[in-house]
This record gives C-alpha cells, sequence and structure tokens, in this order.
C-alpha cells in the first residue's frame, strides 16, 4: 500500500506545479497546436515523468535501469519486473561482422581466419614439423642466425680491433671481453656486406636508445630518435647503398582494397628497403598498366606516392617496448600477401597467380630495444596450382640497441638484408618485369 501511497503523491506533484498554461503561450491561437512551455516547467515534467518510468530524462546523467512494470504476486502486491534486453539473432550477427570489420577480432581468430583462406597464410616456426623449411628460406637463415649469434659481425684488422678493446678504445669495461672473443672479428667476410659504423655513432645510437626507454617514450619518439636513425645507418654503409634506398611508409596502404582480403588498419607498416630504378626498371615503368582499380601506375600494392616507382624489396614494422610485435602479426601477413598477389599481376600475360615463384623474403620487427627477423616463403598449393601458400617463418632475435655489440648484431644483420635485395631481390625482379621491356631482335647483315 505505501508503493501506492508514494505514486499517488507524485502525480499530485506533478499536478501542482504544472498549471495549464495561459492563451498567450498558444501559437496564434490555433486550434490543435501543442502549447509552448517554459524551458523550466518541461525540464520538471521531463525529470518527474524519468524518475515514475524509472529512466533518466538528462543524456548526461548517470544510468539508471530498464523499465520495470508491476508484477502481482498470489497475495496481491505489486512486485517489479526487469524486462531483459535480448538481441535479436539477427542483431548478433551484425554485432559479429562489424567487430570483425573493425579489426577487433581476437589475434588467434584473425590468424586462424588467415589460415582458412583458399590461399592461407601459415605463421611457423622453425622447428615445425608440419613444414619443410625451403631451401632458400634455410640459407638465409644460416646467414642471419650466425651473425645474430656474434660470429663474424666485426670487420677490423688486428690493429684496430686491439686499439678498440684497449684501455682508451671508448668501450665500456663489460663489453670488452665480448668484442674480444675470437669469432667476432672477419674483417674479408664481414666487409663485403658492408663498411663497420664508427664507435662513436653506435654509442650515440645506444645512448639515444637508453634514454627513450628511460623516459617511457611513445612509438613515435622510438622511430624518430632509435628505430629510423639505424635503418639509416645500415643503408648508408651497406656495400650497396647506391642501388638501395628507405622510405618511411607510416601512410601507406594496400591499395586498390581488392588486394586484400581482410581489412586492415591505415598504418601496416613503418618503413620499407626500396630498389632504386636502373635503367631497365625507368624503361619497363613507362609501359606499365595503371592498377586496376587505382588509376595510376604503381610497382607495389600501395599508390603513395613516393612508394609507386620505386620496387619494395622489404617491410619494417616497429612497436614501442611496451607492445608486443605478435599484435602485428595479422596485419604483416595481410600485407605481404597483398604484395605478393600484386607482384603475380605483373607476371606476362596468361601465368597464373599460384605459378609464381618469389624468393624467400625477409621482414623485420623492431620493439623498442630489440629487432628480429622473419622470413616469408611462398609455394604453389599441392591440390590447386591455381592458388599458393604463404608461410611466415619466425622468429630470429637480430640484436638490439641495448649496448654497443648487440648494436653491432643488429647492423651486421641489416647489411645482409640489404646484400640481400640487391644480389637476389634485384635480378629476380628486373627478369619478373622484363617482358614490359622487350629487347631489340638483331638482323643478319646489319
Amino acid at each position: 500500500m505505501m508503493s501506492i501511497q508514494i505514486w499517488i503523491d507524485q502525480v499530485s506533484a506533478v499536478q501542482e506545479i504544472l498549471p495549464t498554461p495561459p492563451a498567450d503561450y498558444y501559437d496564434g491561437g490555433k486550434e490543435n497546436i501543442a502549447p509552448v512551455e517554459p524551458k523550466s516547467i518541461a525540464k520538471k515534467r521531463r525529470r518527474l515523468s524519468a524518475a515514475m518510468e524509472g529512466t533518466s530524462g538528462d543524456a548526461e546523467a548517470t544510468p539508471r535501469p530498464n523499465k520495470r512494470r508491476l508484477v502481482h504476486d498470489n497475495h496481491g502486491v505489486g512486485l517489479p519486473e526487469q524486462f531483459p534486453s535480448t538481441p535479436s539473432v539477427g542483431s548478433a550477427a551484425s554485432d559479429e561482422l562489424e567487430s570483425h570489420q573493425s579489426g577487433r577480432l581476437s589475434l588467434t581468430k584473425q590468424l586462424a581466419a588467415l589460415e582458412d583462406r583458399e590461399d592461407p597464410i601459415i605463421y611457423y616456426d622453425f622447428a615445425t614439423t608440419k613444414a619443410k623449411v625451403p631451401d632458400d628460406v634455410q640459407r638465409l637463415r644460416v646467414d642471419i642466425q650466425s651473425l645474430s649469434d656474434g660470429v663474424g659481425i666485426l670487420g677490423y684488422t688486428d690493429h684496430e680491433l686491439a686499439d678498440l678493446t684497449g684501455a682508451n678504445g671508448g668501450i665500456e669495461v663489460g663489453e670488452r671481453i665480448r668484442f674480444g672473443y675470437p669469432w667476432v672479428n672477419h674483417l674479408e667476410k664481414r666487409r663485403r656486406t658492408g663498411r663497420m659504423v664508427g664507435l662513436s655513432e653506435v654509442q650515440r645510437l645506444t645512448a639515444a636508445a637508453i634514454t627513450c626507454e628511460e623516459a617511457r617514450s611513445h612509438e613515435g619518439a622510438w622511430n624518430e630518435k632509435v628505430h629510423w636513425i639505424v635503418i639509416q645507418a645500415a643503408l648508408a654503409s651497406s656495400a650497396h647503398a647506391e642501388y638501395l634506398n628507405t622510405a618511411s611508409a607510416k601512410t601507406a596502404s594496400i591499395d586498390p582494397k581488392s588486394l586484400a582480403s581482410e581489412a586492415l588498419p591505415k598504418r601496416v607498416v613503418d618503413y620499407v628497403i626500396l630498389l632504386v630504378p636502373d635503367e631497365m626498371t625507368a624503361r619497363a615503368w613507362k609501359k606499365l598498366r595503371p592498377l586496376p582499380g587505382a588509376g595510376i601506375k604503381s610497382w607495389n600494392h600501395t599508390t603513395t606516392n613516393d612508394l609507386r616507382s620505386n620496387p619494395i624489396a622489404s617491410s619494417i614494422e616497429t612497436k614501442a617496448p611496451n607492445k608486443s610485435w605478435t599484435d602485428g602479426k595479422a596485419q604483416l601477413a595481410i600485407w605481404t600477401a597483398a604484395f605478393h598477389k600484386r607482384l603475380a599481376m605483373l607476371q606476362k600475360p596468361g601465368q597464373g597467380q599460384g605459378h609464381l615463384q618469389i624468393p624467400a623474403m625477409p621482414l623485420l620487427i623492431a620493439q623498442g630495444h630489440d629487432w628480429h627477423l622473419l622470413v616469408v616463403s611462398r609455394q604453389p598449393l599441392l591440390d590447386n596450382q591455381d592458388c599458393s601458400e604463404t608461410i611466415i617463418w619466425q622468429k630470429i632475435d637480430i640484436g638490439s640497441t641495448r649496448n654497443c655489440f648487440d648494436a653491432y648484431k643488429l647492423l651486421a644483420v641489416l647489411h645482409v638484408v640489404a646484400d640481400w635485395a640487391y644480389t637476389v631481390w634485384r635480378p629476380w625482379f628486373r627478369e619478373l618485369i622484363a617482358w614490359l621491356v622487350p629487347q631489340p631482335t638483331s638482323i643478319d647483315g646489319l
């Protein structure tokens, strides 16, 4: 009975504070036109009405429970009943689709979806028993793994090394022992891929990295002060510096979108290593047709202006120390598969995508101090030669910017990646596009 009395009092209160408006509140005295209430009265009416219904009339107010209705038990007592909000089957399906399109699927589900494609993309560890590591992947892995273990990362004469590791050499005491290991220095082999970066430059680099870590810097600061500097130092000191370039890919996206079967965030990778076009590539560019669906030319799977005419050799993804590199595995896979699809389109007409044999390709990931390398392989499916299987072999820890010794490991590996881009990828790409620039045939007697 008490609940009913309160309800009657509330109704009475509404009647008391909401008197009938005078005639001048009506618009011109016209009939069938609702009266214009003063704002204060309208607000009170909404507040009281909301209180009676168990909801709030103020959009910024604390949310209230859903509407209730009174149901009567066997004794005639009014009890509140909560209406549960049950989504329909169609609504649930719509929510799941929206979640997938906006990239909110869990990493496990994203990777499972990539494996279930007609042309699957799969991550494997090198030690897996589910697939055989291809020969070219194995060769690249062995070369990289040796350097990441510190073997042959230095290229100094005996005299230079003695000065470097001496008391006045500038190397921190705890690192001198590592620099003195007999397997670390290999002058001839090391200098085939690039020259040594000076110790003072490496020390400035490691100091900047340590500052970023101590300041808990965001990814942008790490990119500007550390990652980009490492990449530039490695490319500038490479034995093939004049044939390679590097560029930011922060604004690059897959274009046209038909090259990717899954939605991607706007930002996919951070940097790319590029081939500098030679005369033959420049002539082929003139014959190249615009990308279907994009309307402009590009050697690559993106139409970003500074990346269109320089063929991509390898991609680099970066993360801040507090971000896991595994969070980007799905987007790296989609980015790489789209690149392969674009390369297949560059084949001589009449060849299917599954027939394209792509060399083992390194991918680089920087996570704060620490750098990792993955290797991508692609081969036709045994049961469907028109489709291919892409495997991303993970991962080799290739160095870091925590100290000078590990930084020299990193620079040595980046020199090998640059050497691969020049000695393996460049000839392969030139052969791929050679049909665009047919060589003139010689005529006997002329």
